[in-house]
């Protein structure tokens, strides 16, 4: 890997997070019930469906995240170990919502690629 690379890496990085500040700040501002991180996911699609960010401008950091993804997950479960009594009591409930909501994840993947599929075929036949 070049250093040519590295830095692209970076700079789509901090587009990243940038448009996850923005998020953030429109969360706040507007005392949104919903996180900044979706709503950060939200605004990208909006960005590049308005075709103001191309994909390769945020595609190798996107890459990055993706490949390291597992990294994001160590804190939360370290801290997982200071409630077992809060696990013990009410873990069937957690693992049920836990479930729900990956499946609506899931769900909502599959359905916002399809509508990009089909978009873009559309595009590419007119």
């Amino acid at each position: 890997m070049t250093f040519q690379h590295h830095l692209t890496v970076l700079v789509q990085l901090a587009l990243i997070i940038f448009i996850w500040v923005i998020a953030y700040i429109i969360q706040t501002s507007l005392q949104l019930p919903i996180a900044s991180g979706i709503l950060g996911l939200f605004l990208l699609l909006l960005l590049l469906n308005l075709k103001w960010i191309k994909i390769n401008m945020v595609e190798q950091g996107a890459q990055f995240l993706l490949a390291n993804l597992l990294l994001f997950f160590i804190p939360p479960v370290v801290g997982l170990i200071q409630y077992q009594e809060l696990l013990l009591q009410r873990g069937g409930q957690l693992v049920f919502a836990i479930t729900i909501s990956t499946i609506c994840v899931m769900v909502s993947s599959v359905w916002s690629i399809q509508w990009l599929l089909r978009k873009s075929t559309q595009k590419a036949q007119s």
